[in-house]
């Protein structure tokens, strides 16, 4: 059982003791305690809980130029959808623009050179050292040509895949450079709900579990499917990140919704769930609660498993069906005499 069970259920023993205090009357008949009764539920393994989650973007890509230079355009707007291949932005290509017409011209009077001593290279008259000159200015020019090419279509920011605009981080105007996110571009024809759960509760999650997910936002209620569990805890809050895949084909999810989730969970653990009013400790730290039997209080040490919507799972050599006693256990003893009231 781990620290924060135990740190719980030590609460409620608190809490319980303190209830019976103020609010339970307990009295004597004929030397009986008067005591209250219930009857512990099995524990089916199925456990329903619920969290508070976020809506993230399913990918986000930060977008950046190839090139620095000053931004001339930006062609598109925030929450907008693009297509792959789109133009999203500019800088001042002149510069290179110049580069690649130069190289474009070194080009061309290479290739005039090699079509004008090509028919000596023909006739033998041409020496093969100067051929070879020739027929390396022209790779060379052709290279040159392509790397001015790539340095004017740098200038040209695309979209790489289809998507919605997130988030413009620059304007016409300012300067650029490789390392700066220009644009942020966002997938959200499925989007993650974020969940954070408590490290007691992180091993009932699998890959694959559904989960209902409320979007008070949009007064929506859909169905997701857990993709992907955490490793890693929270260092503040000991919770594990749970993300919950949903469907978005109408982009009306967006990121940042605040959404309430509803997760059934299979438990493997097995036992009696108890109300925390039952529990008892003695001077030793041991666990115990009294249950009825034949008209008298019985002793029976029982073991804290976890804390499950406001009972205690517990497990212990309790009879079927036990009545246990819940109110009047402060004055008991095993044997002692007991009478039920309501």
């Amino acid at each position: 059982m781990n620290r924060i069970n135990h740190l719980a259920v030590a609460g409620m023993f608190v809490l319980a003791s303190c209830t019976h205090n103020n609010n339970t009357s307990v009295t004597e008949n004929n030397g009986k305690i008067n005591v209250q009764i219930e009857q512990g539920l099995t524990y089916s393994g199925l456990l329903t809980t619920s969290y508070s989650g976020v809506v993230e973007a399913q990918k986000t890509t930060a977008l950046s130029f190839a090139t620095m230079g000053t931004v001339t355009d930006i062609f598109i707007e925030e929450g907008q959808e693009v297509r792959k291949g789109q133009l999203l932005a500019k800088v001042d290509a002149s510069t290179a623009q110049n580069a690649y017409q130069g190289a474009l011209a070194k080009q061309q009077q290479a290739e005039d050179a090699y079509n004008r001593l090509k028919p000596m290279k023909e006739n033998g008259t041409l020496p093969d050292i100067k051929w070879v000159e020739v027929e390396t200015g022209v790779t060379q020019a052709k290279a040159a040509v392509a790397i001015a090419q790539k340095q004017k279509n740098d200038a040209n920011l695309y979209s790489p895949a289809n998507g919605v605009i997130g988030k413009k981080y620059v304007q016409p105007g300012e300067n650029v450079v490789p390392t700066i996110t220009a644009i942020e571009l966002l997938n959200i024809q499925s989007v993650y709900i974020k969940i954070p759960v408590p490290e007691n509760e992180i091993s009932l999650f699998k890959k694959g579990d559904t989960a209902t997910v409320s979007i008070t936002a949009l007064n929506q209620t859909v169905t997701g499917i857990v993709k992907e569990i955490g490793v890693s805890a929270n260092v503040l809050s000991h919770t594990y990140p749970v993300k919950i895949e949903v469907q978005n084909t109408a982009g009306d999810i967006k990121p940042g919704m605040i959404c309430s989730v509803e997760a059934k969970l299979k438990d493997n653990r097995s036992g009696l769930l108890v109300s925390n009013k039952a529990l008892q400790k003695d001077a030793y730290g041991e666990q115990f609660i009294y249950i009825e039997k034949n008209g008298q209080a019985e002793k029976i040490s029982v073991h804290t498993i976890a804390l499950i919507d406001n009972k205690v799972l517990i497990r212990g050599n309790l009879p079927q069906n036990s009545n246990i006693i819940v109110s009047g256990q402060q004055k008991l003893n095993n044997g002692t005499p007991v009478t039920i009231t309501k």
